[in-house]
Parts: structure tokens; C-alpha cells; sequence
């Protein structure tokens, strides 16, 4: 299973890669031929006038670099295979930074370079990401799997980012941004508490797992402080990324939004059910293991460190979030020409 997802994930971001750099090679031909000089330069290229019929071809071409890297619907089935093969380090690396790799370049590339083909292809984004965002959430549901269950919310999530990264308000792109960071942090967070049960439990299967918070009442109550950064709970991260997503969405588009919003109370019930298989159930624990899990050692100082610096940050930009906006508006203004 380790060569196939490692495969998988091989030929999906290759064959991205090629439509990206297709995409490259078009705008810088196109600049040539406009300027007679050949130039890789971000600034000259984003300042192009480029003739709508040709935003709209390259905007596909970059658009399916970056969709197979966020991984939006339905370019997303090298994720769960990735993450249940992945080790733990692995598995937070690929979920806090390089999914938004590929949001990064929809923001940083596709907005600002392609302005009328953002708008033009609207329609198929915002389809494509509630897609993702209630599909993902109800796969997640059904899994039995920890981390194939936290792969499939990661592609729900990035379908919320995905909405409001094309929702033509800032309040949304705001959100989009800030998602990118509780998200980042609350999967980093729920990878690492899956590492910590599978190093003492040897398991992933909820089917193995069960009243885990009698033994390990530390890792329970950072597990679940974890999950609500996620699903968005107040005076989170997560709760003001969503807010400001769905603000700005429902100025325009209030049917896409009321659908998204949708997805995330579907995002609150998978949370919620793994907790509750992981964590409370005890009537499928047997007496063996009941006397085995009496010895399972709790976090150590060194888990203690890495958890605190996630949730804490994670209150902090759920409390106070004005500062860090701030900081967002200067990108973001530039993206709407401000």
C-alpha cells in the first residue's frame, strides 16, 4: 500500500506540474510576443494585457496545477492514501503546509493575473468546492480509519478555502487566508494526537481503539481542543476563519454559502462521532485490554511543548484576530486592486 500511494500521489502532481508549467511557457510566450523580450518577471507578466480568451485557457492551466496540490474535488484521491501511509511527520507536513501550496497560488497567481477568468469561471469553482467541502465531510462519516478520516476532513476544509478564495470580497479572501492557518494548525495538532495513539496503541481502526481518555486523559483533552479549532468552535481559529468566509460569501452568493454552511455542521458530526469512538466508548474494550491500556504512559513534556505552541496560537488568533486581518489586508487589497 506504501508503493501505491506513493505512486498515486507521483502521477497526480506530476501530471499537475505539467499543466502548471504549461501554463508558464504560455504567459511568457504571450509577453514575448506583446514585448519582444522574453521575461519571467511576476510583475511584468501580472501588468499583460492579456485577451479574455487566453486568461481563460491559462487560468485552466494553472487552475489544474494548483487543484490537484490544494486537493479540491475531484482531484483529491491521493490524499487519504497519502496520509494513512504517511508517517506522523509526514502526515503534519503535507496537511499544515503543502496542501496550501496550492490556495497560495490561486491567491497569488490566478486572482491577480487573471482577473476576468477568476470571474468567468466562478460558477465551476464555488461547484466544485461545496462538492468537496459535503462529500469529504460525509466520506469522513463513514471512515473507520483515524487519519484517512482527518484526510478527508483536510479536503473539506480546502473546499471552504477554495470558496472563499473566488468570492470577490475581501471579507472572504480574509477568511480564506486565515483558514489556511487554523487549518494548519489543527491538523498538525489531530496528525500528531493520531502518531501519539497509533506509538502507544500500534492501531489507526477506531474498531482497536475505545475509552482511550480513562487511560490517557492529557492526550484526550488535546484531542478534542484539537477537533474544535477544526469544526470552528467560538474563540478559535477556526470559528473567525469560517465566519469571515461565509460573511463575505453570502454578500453575493447567500445559496452557495447556505450549502457550505451545511458542510460544516456535517464537519462538527465527524469530528464528533471519532471522538466519541476513540476516546468514550468503552463496551468493545475486552478485560485484556483494559489491563494492558491500565499502563499506557500519558504526554511527556516534549508532546506537552508542541501542543501548547498549536493551541495556544489557536486561542490567540481566535480571540484576538484583528491584528492578524490586518496584516492579510495589504495582500489581499492588492489582489481586488486596492
Amino acid at each position: 500500500r506504501k508503493v501505491y500511494a506513493a505512486n498515486k500521489f507521483f502521477v497526480y502532481t506530476f501530471f499537475g506540474s505539467i499543466f502548471l508549467l504549461l501554463g508558464i511557457a504560455s504567459v511568457v510566450i504571450y509577453g514575448y510576443v506583446v514585448s519582444g523580450s522574453i521575461s519571467f518577471d511576476y510583475f511584468f507578466l501580472k501588468n499583460l494585457n492579456y485577451a479574455f480568451w487566453f486568461e481563460a485557457i491559462v487560468f485552466m492551466l494553472f487552475g489544474l496545477g494548483f487543484a490537484v496540490k490544494v486537493p479540491m474535488w475531484p482531484f483529491h484521491t491521493w490524499l487519504p492514501d497519502a496520509h494513512v501511509e504517511a508517517p506522523t511527520a509526514g502526515s503534519v507536513i503535507l496537511a499544515a503546509v503543502l496542501l496550501k501550496m496550492g490556495t497560495y497560488g490561486f491567491v497569488r497567481y490566478s486572482l491577480p493575473m487573471f482577473p476576468e477568468a477568476s470571474k468567468y469561471y466562478v460558477p465551476l469553482i464555488f461547484f466544485l468546492s461545496v462538492v468537496a467541502v459535503i462529500y469529504a465531510a460525509m466520506m469522513a462519516i463513514a471512515q473507520t480509519h483515524i487519519k484517512r478520516l482527518i484526510a478527508y476532513s483536510s479536503i473539506s476544509h480546502m473546499g471552504l478555502v477554495t470558496l472563499g478564495t473566488f468570492a470577490s470580497d475581501i471579507n472572504a479572501l480574509n477568511g480564506a487566508i486565515y483558514m489556511m492557518v487554523a487549518h494548519g494548525l489543527s491538523s498538525a495538532a489531530l496528525f500528531m494526537s493520531a502518531g501519539f495513539i497509533y506509538d502507544r496503541i500500534h492501531s489507526y481502526h477506531m474498531d482497536d481503539l475505545g475509552g482511550l481518555a480513562r487511560y490517557i486523559p492529557n492526550l484526550a483533552i488535546v484531542f478534542m481542543l484539537s477537533g474544535l479549532v477544526g469544526i470552528g468552535f467560538p474563540g478559535l481559529a477556526g470559528f473567525v476563519a469560517e465566519f469571515l468566509i461565509l460573511l463575505g460569501t453570502y454578500k453575493s452568493y447567500p445559496v452557495w454559502a447556505f450549502i457550505a454552511g451545511v458542510g460544516m455542521v456535517l464537519g462538527a458530526a465527524y469530528f464528533l462521532y471519532m471522538y466519541k469512538r476513540v476516546m468514550l466508548e468503552e463496551e468493545t474494550i475486552s478485560d485484556y485490554r483494559r489491563e494492558k491500556w491500565s499502563r499506557l504512559k500519558d504526554l511527556e513534556p516534549h508532546h506537552w511543548i508542541a501542543f501548547v505552541l498549536i493551541i495556544v496560537s489557536s486561542v490567540i488568533l481566535g480571540i484576538y484576530p484583528l491584528p492578524f486581518v490586518k496584516i492579510m489586508e495589504h495582500t489581499t487589497k492588492m489582489v481586488f486592486g486596492g
